[in-house]
């Protein structure tokens, strides 16, 4: 048991989508050394480690799957990798990127995209932010055109695959599925008991097979809801005084 720790550096993602641009290196926390592979998410990480490289076959990566399943972190990963090689990155989330490009920009969009003009990288997640947004679409689709032939890359990450995207351009569906498209999928057992181990690690929390068997069965199956748990768990533990029991566990989190 011990005090809980809040991590001040470890942004989520609603703080991620407040930060319009992200400059690197950022957030040494999200790196491909601490990104838990699982079989759901192996093809996207190597994609991404392959992408970082300079022999990549392809310059845009494009990562689809439901909420929380690691797509901002490889994002944010491959941000830092490019910055470990003294290469311009920056990071948009999707809901930002229609905020600067707009038809209510108010005139501050070309500025913004001659910055997005002049960089190594772009990371432009939660693409389905844009869907309908046919301004934010036609600004994007130039500043793809425009990085690639200057040879730079780009990485998206949505909830869906590009191909089923509504209200969106064909034109810029195309761009989408340019280079390589991977899905990270829900995680397994192995793997979200790897996750649990390790977020109570971090917090120097200790917790008995038993617990972790409980918490298998009866928690959502994302990073976050697992994160909220373990940080829940231990603010409980350490008020009460008691080592973490199942008893304990159901009683934190109001499950059966």
């Amino acid at each position: 048991m011990s005090a809980p720790q809040v991590n001040q550096n470890m942004p989520n993602k609603d703080q991620l989508s407040h930060q319009l641009i992200l400059d690197f290196p950022s957030q040494p926390e999200y790196s491909f050394s601490n990104f838990i592979v699982s079989d759901g998410s192996k093809i996207a990480f190597d994609a991404a480690h392959q992408f970082c490289s300079d022999s990549s076959s392809f310059t845009t990566l494009y990562f689809f799957g439901g909420k929380n399943l690691g797509k901002t972190h490889l994002l944010l990963s491959i941000g830092n990798q490019f910055a470990s090689m003294n290469k311009k990155a920056l990071y948009v989330h999707g809901a930002d990127f229609v905020k600067k490009t707009d038809e209510s920009s108010n005139g501050s969009s070309g500025e913004f995209i001659s910055i997005l003009s002049k960089i190594d990288l772009f990371l432009l997640d939660a693409v389905d932010h844009i869907e309908g947004k046919r301004t934010s679409q036609e600004k994007l689709y130039l500043v793809i055109n425009s990085l690639i032939e200057k040879e730079k890359k780009i990485a998206f990450a949505g909830n869906l695959n590009p191909a089923k995207l509504k209200n969106t351009e064909d034109y810029l569906i195309s761009r989408f599925q340019w280079g390589m498209s991977t899905e990270l999928k829900p995680i397994d057992d192995n793997t979200t008991a790897k996750i649990i181990t390790k977020l109570a690690r971090d917090v120097r929390l200790i917790l008995p097979e038993k617990v972790i068997e409980y918490l298998l069965i009866r928690m959502p199956r994302d990073f976050m809801s697992i994160k909220h748990a373990i940080t829940k768990i231990n603010q409980e533990s350490y008020v009460q005084k008691k080592k973490v029991t199942v008893p304990l566990v159901k009683e934190t989190l109001n499950l059966p």
